[in-house]
């Protein structure tokens, strides 16, 4: 499990959200008439899934299990616990049908304090609780941790074939990243197609686990040949995992005209104050991650652009590597998610 940056609905997708609520509890706020108003609600439901999909990296991975492609909208809290949370943007996830039909379903463990003992990857860092053991495959507790143990069991993050998976995706990010490593070097533009073949692969948490290893434990657990490669990787596409960074750009779910509603009701209700874009119930902040790419003139006066996405600081470091390595008109360009810039001639 990896962190996810959630991206803030349009104000007009906000608007529908919010209506569906209210209909929700107009029904009598159970959760049953739960059920009900989301089996009812497809145009919310396609707003909400694009929304996700564009949140996820690869081929719409699971954001539990970071394998199976995500084709179920989870309620992160369930409708037997929170019927009034259907229609929430923050309690929205994307699973494959094994995370939420068969391992998640409705379970919602708590504290005495009625805390939930389930990471939300959309509202912190797995890591925090989790630790993947690479060479075995297998999701530990950090620090015996309760929600790390309870994320654990009912994700199924141990089962079997993700175990298995995980063992075999940790030999090919070493390879892969070794063979990244040279063509990186040697300033070949196939460098970053490579590296974007890793970020889209199965079990990207593999990789979030390599680029966080101690030194004193880099040798042991990926071996002296791979540590140079590591090391360059961390500089050009660690992940990062931010709270409250400014967000400028509109998610993909926003249209002109939604559940038959025009601009200037969305408009009204958007003044009575029924939107609460990327907030939560409680106002805080959502996370978000603002993407940038990269444009160029190689060495050999060709246009380039880079085929991966980063966060503010592994542009600027991958534009200093640009520079060093003779390259001219080096800019860092603003990306939307799932977007790349353009080579410019």
């Amino acid at each position: 499990m990896i962190p996810v940056q959630r991206v803030p609905v349009s104000d007009r997708t906000q608007v529908l959200l919010t209506r569906w609520t209210g209909r929700v509890r107009d029904a009598g706020g159970t959760p049953k008439a739960a059920r009900e108003q989301w089996i009812k609600a497809q145009t919310p439901r396609k707003h909400v899934r694009t929304a996700l999909e564009s949140m996820t990296r690869g081929a719409v991975r699971c954001m539990y299990c970071d394998d199976s492609r995500g084709t179920d909208i989870d309620h992160f809290q369930p409708l037997e616990n929170a019927p009034l949370r259907a229609f929430e943007w923050s309690n929205h996830l994307l699973a494959c049908s094994y995370c939420n039909s068969n391992a998640k379903r409705s379970q919602y463990p708590v504290n005495g304090d009625g805390v939930c003992l389930l990471v939300d990857p959309c509202a912190e860092d797995p890591a925090d609780h989790l630790r993947l053991l690479l060479k075995s495959g297998l999701y530990d507790p950090v620090d015996k941790s309760a929600r790390g143990e309870e994320t654990i069991r009912v994700f199924g993050l141990n089962r079997p074939d993700l175990v298995k998976g995980r063992q075999d995706a940790f030999f090919r990010a070493c390879s892969n990243m070794r063979d990244w490593h040279r063509l990186h070097q040697d300033a070949d533009p196939l460098a970053d197609r490579l590296a974007q073949a890793l970020l889209d692969s199965p079990f990207i948490d593999v990789v979030h686990a390599m680029t966080r290893l101690k030194p004193v434990a880099e040798a042991t657990v990926v071996g002296p040949a791979t540590i140079p490669a590591l090391a360059a990787w961390r500089t050009a596409h660690s992940l990062s995992f931010r709270v409250g960074q400014p967000r400028v750009r509109r998610s993909a779910a926003s249209t002109d005209c939604i559940d038959g509603v025009a601009d200037n009701a969305l408009a009204s209700d958007a003044r009575s104050g029924q939107v609460r874009t990327g907030r939560r119930n409680n106002d805080e902040p959502v996370i978000s991650m603002q993407n940038y790419g990269l444009t160029w003139t190689d060495i050999t006066g060709t246009p380039r652009s880079s085929a991966v996405a980063y966060d503010e600081s592994s542009a600027q470091d991958r534009k200093a590597d640009l520079v060093n390595d003779g390259c001219t008109n080096v800019e860092i360009v603003a990306v939307r998610p799932g977007k790349l810039p353009e080579p410019r001639g």
